[in-house]
């Protein structure tokens, strides 16, 4: 996949910019507050389908105007040219068009361009809460599994249903009418989450233990253990989760939510045995984070044959000179990637290929 250019009008504080990048290193260099980061928003809001910052659009929206547009245009790896357009109005309006065609929302083009991206706070992937990880893994299946991404989101409309049931039950005090069917259907798509997070993590761990063993110059002793929160005895996850659901029903009535299934479930991440969430050192656990997000763009590229947008926001400033170096190897072998940077000089050397663009204020200023 290639991003050929965007076109950005009234996005945070970028008020126009049309730009033509590099299909390898397009690096993006400016002071702190500049608008790098938003740049690379703007980007990743073609793959995510919404921002990684923030749930509102309307935060996206330059001060002082109305609305914010987009363009991407680019290529995928199979040969097939895209344009996507979005575009959001203060109060929540969107429109969305891929090629010309009109989409209902943002949730369609999600596929479309697949991407991974780094950002600082993504050490939490290795020392924060569980839901991160969680978020991690379905993104990974949702981007290689279009069955995946179904069950998703029907699993978390099984959910909602049967919160609702829940707190309806809570509020008047008594039991949850109607609530065995929905029991019944979220046992079978929560197996179907379990099993195909279970096969993600099978996919990425491999690729996790090369990489990483490739970047620090010998074995590092990577692994990923699934930890099912309802299933500790490890039955059949439907039949797990249909007891734990009978377990907490009493409670579940008293709280008015469901409080069995995989949306509470983690990941445990090791290194050299340790794992890495308790015991590893601030620097371990960024270097595992930046592992597990070039990991999903492995498992990315070689379950679809796409190769994925890598964004990397401020990351060289963190890593030693060596280990950046083979970190820019391996994505100069791989991918398109946007990389941002106060100091141009961290980059190190980036080959003729490198588009090299300036931000001061929000102007984005291609710098040769």
């Amino acid at each position: 996949m290639i991003v050929r250019g965007v076109d950005i009008v009234n996005f945070r504080n970028i008020s126009k910019a049309e730009l033509s990048f590099s299909p390898t290193f397009n690096l993006i260099t400016g002071r702190n507050a500049q608008g790098k980061t938003n740049l690379l928003e703007a980007i990743y809001l073609f793959s995510l389908g919404r921002s990684f910052r923030t749930r509102s659009l309307d935060e996206a929206i330059r001060f002082g105007e109305e609305y914010f547009f987009a363009r991407i245009e680019g290529r995928s790896d199979a040969g097939f040219d895209f344009t996507i357009e979005a575009g959001a109005e203060r109060g929540g309006r969107t429109k969305v068009s891929s090629n010309g065609k009109k989409a209902a929302g943002f949730a369609e083009i999600v596929g479309i361009i697949p991407g991974v991206i780094f950002v600082a706070e993504d050490i939490l992937l290795a020392a924060g809460p569980p839901a991160g990880r969680r978020a991690y893994l379905d993104y990974t299946a949702a981007q290689i599994s279009p069955r995946y991404l179904r069950g998703i989101k029907e699993y978390r409309g099984t959910l909602r249903q049967r919160n609702a049931l829940l707190e309806r039950a809570a509020r008047e005090g008594g039991a949850p009418v109607g609530i065995e069917p929905w029991d019944a259907a979220l046992a079978e798509k929560g197996a179907a989450i379990v099993q195909m997070r279970l096969e993600t993590i099978r996919e990425i761990e491999a690729r996790a233990r090369t990489l990483l063993d490739e970047i620090l110059g010998g074995a590092a002793g990577f692994g990923m253990r699934y930890v099912c929160s309802f299933n500790p005895s490890g039955k059949e996850p439907g039949e797990a989760l249909r007891e734990a659901l009978s377990r907490v029903r009493e409670t579940e009535r008293r709280r008015g939510y469901t409080m069995a299934g995989p949306h509470f479930d983690d990941v445990q991440i090791f290194l050299e045995d340790s794992e890495i969430r308790r015991f590893g050192s601030q620097g371990r656990k960024r270097l595992a984070a930046l592992v597990l997000k070039l990991s999903q763009a492995l498992t990315i590229l070689d379950k679809r044959g796409e190769r994925p947008v890598v964004i990397l926001d401020d990351i060289f400033s963190e890593l030693d000179r060596e280990t950046a170096e083979r970190v820019r190897g391996h994505l100069a072998d791989s991918y398109q990637s946007f990389i941002t940077t106060p100091r141009p000089d961290e980059f190190g050397g980036s080959g003729p290929g490198t588009a090299r663009f300036s931000v001061e204020s929000g102007v984005i200023t291609p710098a040769g």
